[in-house]
């Protein structure tokens, strides 16, 4: 049992190096370049989570569904609660809207020459 987190040290320095190693921020010439290369990793960042909020919103509006047709089959359980399924449903819609919003509020900040993102977009850069 002594030897696992030995060589779960081990691999944790491994990674930290290969990392460290590898990082193309650390050779940029200016601060122009690191803040391109930044820009850059931002917007992946707002299409991942334009991605993954979509997704989760779908699946969480769905599983309110289910809890309502649960609730028409047992009305005295108390997990399928009217409450629960409402707001599983409200929340799944709030995730949905989240590329929207991001972009709306983006272009009310940053003007109209800001890059957005919106559901759309996101789903095809995954190509």
């Amino acid at each position: 049992m002594k030897t696992f987190p030995k060589t779960l040290a081990l691999a944790a320095m491994t990674a930290t190096a290969a990392l460290a190693m590898s990082s193309g921020m650390a050779f940029a010439q200016s601060v122009g370049e690191i803040a391109t290369q930044m820009r850059g990793q931002v917007t992946n960042l707002s299409l991942l989570i334009t991605v993954v909020a979509f997704v989760v919103g779908v699946g969480l509006a769905m599983a309110g569904l289910f809890k309502f047709r649960q609730h028409t089959k047992n009305p005295n359980d108390p997990s399928a609660t009217m409450g629960n399924a409402f707001i599983l449903i409200f929340v799944g819609a709030a995730l949905v809207a989240i590329p929207q919003v991001l972009g709306s509020g983006i272009t009310t900040v940053f003007g109209t020459g800001a890059e957005t993102t919106d559901a759309t977009q996101g789903f095809e850069s995954l190509r």
